[in-house]
């Protein structure tokens, strides 16, 4: 998985979860990277990427 924004480069991504999909995002410019899946939400965890829940 790439760990950085194809618009802008940086490093500094975040998990919003919504209901049962998880989208990663760049904490920098705000765009939408992809969907992760459950997997892909443990190593974000283990990386110490921020996870947002949303209602």
């Amino acid at each position: 998985m790439n760990y950085k924004c194809d618009k802008c480069g940086s490093e500094k991504l975040f998990v919003e979860e919504q209901g049962n999909r998880r989208g990663l995002y760049c904490g920098e410019c705000g765009k939408w990277q992809k969907w992760i899946t459950k997997q892909e939400l443990q190593v974000c965890k283990f990386k110490g990427i921020k996870i947002i829940k949303s209602n």
